[in-house]
């Protein structure tokens, strides 16, 4: 364990070390502004910045204000107040004025189902320094795009802790990151030798630490994901997207298992991500006591009573259709029958449990779709039949809710952190229009402007 801590380390002191040389290569015209990580002063810290904002969405599902001033201090909203104030108006000698009068402002975004340490395409093998390296590169992208917090729920190494360390401490732009480790799941399950990579010709797995079975090494797989840094824990009950048995597909995982990993996630703190495509995976996931469901795909009538009597989110990673559709032309027909089969299927059981009143929170996929389109998402969830508020809240304040986040994040309040975002248009009138990010400030600090 000592060797394995002291050559993670040298990797991640190396992929830092080139992603910092890369970084200062950069063409001066990117739209990610410099990471400040060295220490700043006092009066920095706590001078006000004033965002005028033209329309806010300070609350998705609440009315829209016009013309709004938003007090941001410390890496916090410290009030808002209507009309456009200035430094005299807020009691303050100076203050930085951000001009967003011509823009629609609504809280940072949240995709609760990303692997940072994934490229696009995806690379089989990978060192730990490569997969830091791609994390970081990935993680800009992403808060380029307006995404300021993500979950990441399982990578190819453990890399993807001391990059979230990085970022989270800013020393590296990027979103706030929770992270799940290694997948938990039983041997030659997903997560372990049968994660497809089509792009790459072949197949990948995570590190061992994941793999399980029966109850009690089940208990310890969480045990090691938590020792080594998890925020949350992600196990899985089905195979990848890849088995031709679809919706058909037992579980996996014995219900002991499910159980098992669970309780000890609770116990600590955690709580649990099931990646489940068939309708036996999801429910024994479900009667297992996990928080999210991610793709869900071939839920059913059973499984919706389950995720209402649970209180389980679904996250549905839908935008992967994208990928499946493109495909379709080139691919084996076996591969074809198992894409037709999502694209039959998968809309209308998504569509059918939002309209039930499943809680649905945005997840992309991102890794095994492309970092920093995240919001090709939306639109799928527009052609299920979400009205564009229930589109918005399932990136703010729905995933801030299943991420336990909602007292810091998913709106723009007094006391929240400053997490905030802005596009030329309204997203409540056209969902699209939050696939051109204009501005991004992260805790307080504007990372991106385009306005």
């Amino acid at each position: 364990m000592i060797r394995r801590n002291l050559a993670l380390l040298t990797a991640m002191s190396s992929a830092l070390l080139t992603f910092s040389a890369l970084a200062a290569d950069a063409s001066p015209s990117a739209t990610i502004k410099p990471s400040s990580a060295a220490p700043v002063a006092s009066d920095a810290v706590t001078a006000a910045t004033i965002i005028h904002a033209g329309l806010l969405i300070a609350v998705p599902g609440s009315p829209p204000l016009k013309d709004q001033t938003i007090v941001v201090r410390a890496g916090k909203v410290e009030a808002i107040r209507p009309g456009f104030l200035s430094a005299a108006d807020i009691g303050e000698p100076v203050a930085a004025v951000i001009d967003l009068s011509r823009s629609a402002v609504l809280p940072g975004l949240i995709d609760a189902h990303v692997h940072l340490t994934i490229g696009w395409p995806p690379k089989l093998n990978q060192s730990d320094a490569d997969a830091a390296l791609v994390a970081l590169e990935n993680a800009r992208k992403t808060l380029a795009a307006g995404f300021t917090t993500v979950r990441d729920v399982g990578a190819f190494s453990d890399a993807i802790f001391s990059v979230r360390d990085a970022i989270n401490k800013g020393r590296f732009d990027g979103p706030r990151i929770l992270a799940a480790g290694d997948i938990i799941s039983v041997t030659n399950g997903h997560g372990h030798g049968d994660i497809a990579v089509p792009e790459s010709g072949g197949f990948a797995g995570f590190h061992a630490s994941g793999i399980c079975d029966g109850p009690f090494e089940c208990r310890k797989a969480v045990r090691t994901q938590i020792m080594h840094g998890a925020d949350v824990i992600k196990i899985a009950t089905t195979k990848g997207g890849n088995d031709p048995r679809l919706g058909a597909a037992p579980s996996e995982m014995m219900d002991d298992e499910i159980v098992a990993a669970v309780t000890t996630a609770h116990a600590a703190g955690r709580k649990v991500a099931a990646h489940a495509h068939s309708t036996a995976g999801i429910d024994a996931a479900l009667a297992g006591g996990v928080d999210s469901i991610e793709h869900g795909g071939f839920l059913d009538k059973g499984s919706i009573a389950l995720f209402k009597k649970s209180g389980a989110f679904l996250v549905p990673t839908m935008v992967v259709l994208n990928s499946l559709q493109a495909g379709y032309d080139r691919a084996d027909p076996q591969t074809r029958a198992i894409t037709r089969g999502f694209l039959d299927n998968m809309p209308n059981n998504i569509g059918a449990a939002y309209r039930a009143g499943v809680p649905i929170a945005f997840g992309t996929d991102a890794g095994i779709t492309p970092h920093g389109k995240q919001a090709l998402e939306f639109l799928w969830y527009r052609k299920i039949g979400m009205t564009p508020g229930d589109v918005l809240r399932t990136a703010t304040t729905n995933a801030a809710k299943l991420l336990g986040l909602d007292a810091e994040i998913g709106t723009i309040e007094a006391g929240k952190r400053a997490d905030i975002i802005a596009t030329g248009a309204n997203p409540l009138d056209d969902v699209a229009t939050l696939q051109h990010v204009t501005f991004v400030m992260a805790a307080g600090r504007v990372v991106k402007d385009e306005e």
